[in-house]
């Protein structure tokens, strides 16, 4: 976690802070963009990620596919909650709040790990899901070689801790030292880097090298491991995968029928419409989180204001994850049909339970 400190000084806490100091927003471009735009996205996000979760695992639908699935939407809905209190920063309301600037300026970066976390493993999950599609779709046989160890438990177990590894850097990268002003009624947190030359009061930084040299380099294996690398193979599988797909789609044509018994052709027709719904899902995941992931990789190695363009990537990023809800719902039918059964079994339940209680009184 980070270090939080206090620094005591009599004469500081007479002094009262100015609004623009005391301000959470970095301009004002990034207060309208995150302050306006992402919590409706979000809440449309998570309302919808549950509504997938209730479809996918249901107990006569849960497949492979249909696991991995359910596993991604769980990490959007972790990654939209903990965008929150970003967003919930720039509305005025929170950030004069004594009991939120408190939570905010302590648990900060500790957010942000658990941010960069899911977001790691939504972003591994779609690839793994894109390539299992893939696999299914042009080598059918080699799935149940392969079956028995590359299970969803097991692939999403190994997923979940490497990219813990790999982000948990963020719970250790800033020390913070916190400070009232106002006679109390102002509370202001300062951060800085662990491996900053300067320190607080201009002291020696007290860190070892090594703890210096982790904060260093592990930004950058980061953006490499986690951003880089698996946005360019989704790229790269999803093209392979939609080239697959328009091949296949000649063999479902009216004029056409599949070679083989009539459970083998159903199998595939169904096959071919999750595919479908799959590939809606990764093309949405490339076009949305695309330009954040070369964003980040660039921002190690050119110095210049990112924070516009980074608060326009973060709502694309969020857009992606609230769209899949859509995007289930206008590519695959049997989804639709699912969802409205599920929803009228839900209010007839409802009703039911109604017309017994009034019944009783």
């Amino acid at each position: 976690m980070s270090n939080n400190t206090t620094l005591p000084s009599k004469s500081a806490t007479d002094i009262c802070l100015t609004d623009r100091q005391m301000s959470l927003s970095v301009n004002s471009a990034e207060g309208v963009l995150i302050g306006t735009i992402i919590p409706v996205l979000v809440l449309f996000g998570i309302s919808g990620n549950i509504l997938n979760l209730t479809v996918l695992l249901a107990p006569n639908l849960r497949t492979r596919s249909n696991q991995l699935l359910a596993c991604l939407a769980v990490a959007d809905i972790v990654s939209l909650i903990v965008i929150l209190p970003h967003s919930m920063a720039h509305y005025e309301m929170f950030e004069t709040a004594l009991w939120f600037r408190k939570f905010y300026g302590k648990y900060k970066f500790q957010i942000i790990g658990i941010s960069n976390w899911s977001i790691a493993t939504a972003t591994w999950l779609v690839f793994v899901i894109c390539l299992e599609r893939l696999i299914i779709i042009k080598y059918p046989l080699s799935v149940r070689k392969q079956a028995k160890f590359f299970t969803p438990r097991n692939v999403v177990s190994i997923i979940v801790v490497t990219t813990f590894i790999l982000t948990s850097y963020n719970h250790v990268s800033h020390a913070c030292a916190e400070k009232l002003f106002c006679n109390g009624t102002q509370y202001h947190v300062a951060c800085i880097e662990i491996n900053s030359e300067r320190w607080f009061r201009n002291e020696p930084n007290p860190n070892s090298e090594l703890m210096k040299s982790l904060v260093r380099y592990a930004p950058q294996v980061n953006a490499i491991f986690v951003v880089l690398i698996p946005v360019i193979l989704v790229i790269i599988f999803n093209v392979m995968l939609i080239l697959t797909l328009r091949q296949r789609q000649k063999l479902f044509e009216p004029s056409k029928t599949i070679r083989g018994d009539s459970q083998y052709g159903s199998q595939a027709k169904t096959e071919h419409k999750v595919t479908i719904t799959v590939t809606a899902i990764v093309t949405c995941f490339t076009i949305t989180q695309s330009p954040s992931a070369f964003v980040t990789f660039l921002s190690f190695y050119i110095q210049k204001d990112w924070f516009t363009l980074s608060a326009i990537c973060t709502i694309l990023v969020v857009l992606g994850k609230a769209l899949n809800f859509v995007l289930f719902c206008l590519s695959s039918a049997s989804f639709r049909q699912r969802l409205m059964m599920q929803t009228k079994q839900g209010i007839l339940r409802k009703s039911t339970r109604y017309t017994s209680v009034a019944a009783h009184l």
